[in-house]
């Protein structure tokens, strides 16, 4: 994708969060933000507790070389930066981290190893989530014939992905390196050859991780769903501060239902305005008002930014 269409996308996004603002009411959504108040202070604080969660985990896939827990989560700052300053998600945030953890003396494949493996098991358990809390969705048959159909859609495929996680896992063959040569009708064959052998030993070391070490395995595992669990809880704690609701069912389908946001709005810089408007789609779907997923959304955007500051403050105070 070119820098010109990424940044009109972004544009478009921003654009579509000013509309959906402007339809809610720019003086409603506004008192809801205030309203808040100090609840942003354990909002954040659990935030934070969310990415060191996710620095153990990192920490705990790594098998061969060691790095210190606490330059881990530096490294997981500073990926938090990465991924909210320059709008790509994990597609430049994940190497990133790779990166760094190489740069702490881990072999290049062992840290990118690690990072993937994190990152892919940080999406095992956001997709139990999803599945969840989307059939939690539709059991309540308030949705159109046309958005129930989408979900069934993204469930399956989540199912698929979940079904293709444990065949790796219990035979120990990786499907990574064969879908990069399978690739060829659609790159070319040298292109296709060249990745699949430049991923060879970093999926060697992830099948490695999965296949023979089911103790650590389901350790990680854990550790991640702890992490989602407390995304869950920071749901809660906005919808109770807006006098909107006290249930944890609710907060279970919002954070359950945007998991899929970031893979299928992946080509839109930030998911501007896909974020928010999924987000005031599932407060409306579950009885909600749309400005109460809304008010979520944008208090979301505010701690991202501020998690970023904070890794641009450890980049500079670490000279990485």
């Amino acid at each position: 994708m070119t820098r010109a269409s990424r940044v009109s996308l972004l544009v478009f996004g921003v654009g579509l969060v000013a509309f959906l603002v402007r339809r809610a009411g720019p003086r409603f959504v506004w008192a809801m933000l205030v309203r808040t108040g100090w609840t942003f202070v354990p909002f954040m604080a659990i935030y934070g507790l969310h990415v060191a969660l996710r620095a153990a985990a990192l920490w705990r896939t790594m098998l061969d070389g060691q790095v210190r827990y606490a330059d881990v989560l530096r490294i997981r700052l500073a990926g938090e930066a990465v991924e909210m300053l320059t709008f790509t998600g994990p597609f430049l945030a994940e190497p990133a981290k790779g990166w760094l953890l190489a740069r702490r003396g881990l072999a290049t494949a062992d840290a990118f190893a690690a990072v993937v493996t994190e990152y892919l098991l940080y999406t095992v358990a956001s997709s139990w989530l999803a599945i969840v809390a989307l059939w939690l969705l539709l059991a309540r048959g308030t949705l159109s014939p046309r958005v129930e159909s989408g979900i069934l859609a993204v469930v399956a495929l989540t199912v698929a992905f979940l079904i293709a996680f444990t065949f790796a896992a219990v035979t120990g063959t990786g499907l990574i390196v064969p879908v990069l040569r399978f690739s060829r009708v659609l790159i070319g064959a040298r292109r296709a050859e060249r990745a699949a052998q430049g991923f060879t030993r970093v999926e060697a070391a992830i099948v490695r991780f999965l296949h023979e070490h089911p103790g650590r395995l389901t350790e990680v595992l854990a550790i991640e769903t702890g992490a989602q669990l407390l995304l869950i809880l920071e749901i809660w704690i906005v919808l109770v501060a807006l006098g909107a609701s006290r249930a944890w069912d609710q907060s279970f389908i919002l954070e359950g239902g945007v998991k899929f946001v970031a893979i299928a709005f992946a080509f839109i810089p930030g998911q501007f305005g896909a974020l928010e408007g999924v987000y005031a789609l599932l407060a409306g779907a579950i009885g909600l008002p749309a400005a109460v997923g809304l008010t979520l959304a944008l208090l979301r955007r505010m701690r991202d930014l501020l998690v970023a500051a904070a890794g641009l403050v450890t980049v500079a105070i670490w000279g990485d």
